[in-house]
This record gives C-alpha cells, structure tokens and sequence, in this order.
C-alpha cells in the first residue's frame, strides 16, 4: 500500500505547474503499450526496448520512470511507470500532457 502512496505523490508531481518530472525521451505509444507489461516486464527489459528514461528513485526501492509519445491530437502524451522494489512494473498510467496557456 505504501507504494501506491508514492506512485501517488509523483503523479501529483508530474501534474504540476513546475513539472517536477520531465520525459527524457519521445516513444510512439503502440510501443510503450506492447513493450511494458504490468507485472512482468523489468527495468532492464524497459531500458533495453525503449532506452534511457527520466526517473525518480525512492528510498523504498520504487522506482518511477517517464516518457512521451505524440498524441492523437497533436499533443504530446505522458506514459508513466511504477517499478516496485523487485524491479518488475506494478503500475502505468498514460494521458496527454496538460498545457497551462500563457
């Protein structure tokens, strides 16, 4: 449960207006979707598919990683990941990218 409380706290981080987390690299999402699999997929198979990700390691072990992909409406979509301690994904969460217009 306490992982669900950090994934939490980093999904409010990456929604923020400073954007805390920022996506190091562009993936089209058909490959994000085929290439991580909840509760199979590892940190070493993500990173050898899909490359070097941003990320926020925690004391606990968990591990969140972002990319982005081009959205269908010409915005650009997050793809968000949770790795547990043992380094398998226990959660994902995608969506376009709110933009606050200046």
């Amino acid at each position: 449960m306490k992982w669900l409380a950090v994934f939490a706290l980093a999904l409010l981080a990456a929604c923020s207006g400073t954007r805390a987390l920022q996506a190091s690299k562009d993936v089209p999402y058909a490959t994000l979707e085929h290439t991580v699999q909840v509760g199979s997929s590892t940190r070493e198979q993500v990173r050898a598919a899909l490359g070097e990700s941003t990320s926020i390691r925690f004391d606990s072990g968990n591990e969140v990683w972002m990319y982005t992909y081009p959205a269908a409406s010409g915005a650009q979509g997050e793809y968000v990941m949770l790795f547990g301690g043992d380094g398998v994904v226990k959660k994902v969460r995608s969506g376009e990218v709110y933009r606050v217009k200046q």
